[in-house]
């Protein structure tokens, strides 16, 4: 019969079908497509098994359950419980070389293996003394690996015995029922749509790739987790700013994250003749990116559209000439937003705001000019400051 049933026939029901319909209820393995149908992913149940060292040369493996998948595709899955601890002795070292033993876990099946026995044992195999040891072939039967041994040279109870610290290697990895999420990494999914928790990343198999959790369609990927976005109106976070991808590039949502800068000049400050001249601001009221460099220009933090302000307060010094501000970017003067006005006997304030669309980086300055024969002051302080402002508005 090619089409096996567990508990249909009244009779005539083998333990090979037994074991391979009840197979369906577990993970596939599916390290490559011939293993998927019929083969499952071998591991044990979480928190089981474990190894303690009970003396200078022996060790005991804890209760546990697991499933060791057959040599042969027609054994099935071998669903195994450990139900009291085992103890295992190691033999001494080698008096030159130092070796690696293996524990595993064993089903022996005489149908299938002609080993002469049918059981499951917890067994371990002794490895070959070398200069360079590596763990040994693994016995007969069908067996999943739990731990491997250091022995080094010369190692008994007398010298102390093994160093279970450090000697012990993990081997074993865990396994869940089907749809189940495993608790591990580093193998292959065995279908669309099998979930697995990395590191406490919970990630997806879409066929061909685990794709991490935040970049499926709705998931707010955190802070570091996408470069590139996966999908049109996917959303990230960027260090506490939430960030749409348009396709191309991200760019802040709009509405949902607001840049502040403003900086102002409370002491005065002589302004040359006939030059455009940088004010210096000495005091910042707000700088949400710290992008001011603490006298005379503010570093752009973010692509888009700015509101910038500019307002330079003179100082009654003549009465000649004109006055003017302008916002400087990148060490040139923007045409829309320079004012010019004329002199006064008393305080003369010139300026207006714009908006101007600034790439991360640009340098953004506020400058004052006017064309008198000698140099005249700003008016800082006394209830008159010079500012430069910018808000962010949109990408």
């Amino acid at each position: 019969m090619t089409v096996r049933a567990a508990w249909l026939q009244s009779s005539g029901q083998t333990r090979e079908d037994t074991r391979i319909a009840l197979s369906a209820l577990l993970t596939p393995n599916g390290q490559s497509a011939s293993e998927t149908p019929l083969r499952s992913r071998p591991g044990i149940v979480p928190g089981g098994l474990a190894l303690t060292g009970s003396g200078a040369m022996s060790c005991v493996i804890g209760t546990g359950r697991a499933v060791v998948q057959g040599n042969d595709t027609a054994q099935g899955a071998y669903m195994l419980a450990v139900t009291a601890p085992e103890t295992l002795t190691l033999a001494d070292g080698d008096p030159q070389y130092g070796r690696i033993d293996l524990v595993e876990l064993a089903v022996l099946d005489d149908t299938y293996d002609k080993s002469g026995r049918t059981e499951a044992v917890i067994r371990l195999v002794k490895g070959l003394p070398s200069a360079t040891p590596a763990a040994p072939v693994s016995g007969p039967g069908s067996a999943f690996p739990l731990y491997t041994i250091a022995v080094p040279a010369g190692t008994s109870a007398g010298t102390g015995g093994i160093a279970w610290q450090t000697a012990v290697t993990t081997m074993h990895y865990p396994m869940t029922a089907l749809g189940g999420i495993m608790p591990t990494s580093g193998f292959k999914g065995a279908y669309v749509g099998q979930y697995r928790d990395v590191s406490g990343l919970l990630q997806r198999w879409d066929g061909s790739t685990w794709i991490s959790y935040p970049k499926p369609i709705g998931g707010i990927a955190p802070h570091g987790a996408a470069t590139t976005g996966s999908y049109t109106g996917q959303y990230r976070d960027n260090a506490g700013i939430l960030q749409r991808w348009d396709g191309a590039a991200w760019q802040y949502a709009e509405g949902k994250a607001t840049i502040l800068f403003s900086a102002s000049q409370t002491t005065m400050q002589s302004v040359p003749a006939s030059t455009w001249t940088p004010i210096t601001l000495n005091y910042v009221d707000i700088d949400d990116f710290t992008g001011w460099n603490g006298t005379d220009s503010f570093v752009v933090p973010r692509t888009g559209w700015w509101r910038v302000t500019g307002r330079v307060t003179w100082n009654g010094d003549a009465t000649t000439g004109v006055r003017g501000a302008r916002i400087v970017v990148g060490g040139v003067g923007v045409p829309r937003l320079t004012w010019i006005g004329p002199a006064s006997t008393g305080a003369v304030t010139v300026g207006g705001e714009g908006l101007l669309k600034l790439t991360a980086g640009n340098v953004v300055q506020l400058s004052g000019y006017h064309n008198h024969t000698a140099a005249v002051r700003t008016l800082g302080g006394s209830g008159y400051y010079s500012n430069l402002s910018a808000q962010w508005i949109r990408s």
